[in-house]
């Protein structure tokens, strides 16, 4: 056996020790718990050997913030991210957000940089409306340029707060 076979093997058997550890000793905590992807497999790895649990980040962190009692009398709640796709719709920030809001009864607004086309899961998660600041064609650079971003998000919230106040006439 060469060298490369060797170590190939050794890694094997490693693997195999650490595959039968957690299927005989930690057998209540497995791959498919919820959690267990997050960043990047940590969530496996810190239920697995930490002995610990999971939970919702965003909701610890709203709570942390108390968002809940900042927002119990709005009428509109906006969030936002850079990009807005189904995932975001799966536990992030702007959907944490708005399923607060929507406990309130407000109206959800997100602003974002770009949308992808599963963004529409944002709608199920609470969001009422989103809207992609970018005005025009532009390259990622152009975007995430700080004098850019900044007019862009001026005139996109202003265009829509503009047009709640229309619609409230």
């Amino acid at each position: 056996m060469d060298q490369m076979e060797y170590l190939l093997h050794c890694h094997m058997d490693i693997l195999s020790c650490i595959f039968l550890i957690h299927r005989f000793f930690l057998t209540h905590r497995s791959a498919e718990a919820e959690g267990a992807g997050a960043a990047g497999g940590l969530g496996f790895a810190f239920l697995t050997f930490l002995n610990t649990t999971m939970g919702a980040g965003i909701s610890y962190i709203l709570d942390k913030l108390g968002l809940d009692e900042e927002i119990k009398d709005a009428d509109i709640v906006i969030t936002g991210e850079g990009k807005l796709d189904a995932q975001t719709a799966m536990g992030k920030a702007p959907a944490g957000v708005a399923a607060m809001a929507k406990k309130h009864g407000a109206l959800v607004i997100a602003f974002t940089g770009a949308t992808s086309e599963d963004a529409e899961a944002c709608n199920k998660a609470g969001m009422d409306a989103y809207f992609s600041i970018c005005r025009g064609p532009m390259s990622e650079e152009e975007a995430m340029d700080k004098e850019n971003a900044r007019q862009n998000i001026h005139m996109t919230v202003k265009q829509v707060f503009h047009l709640i106040h229309q619609l409230k006439k």
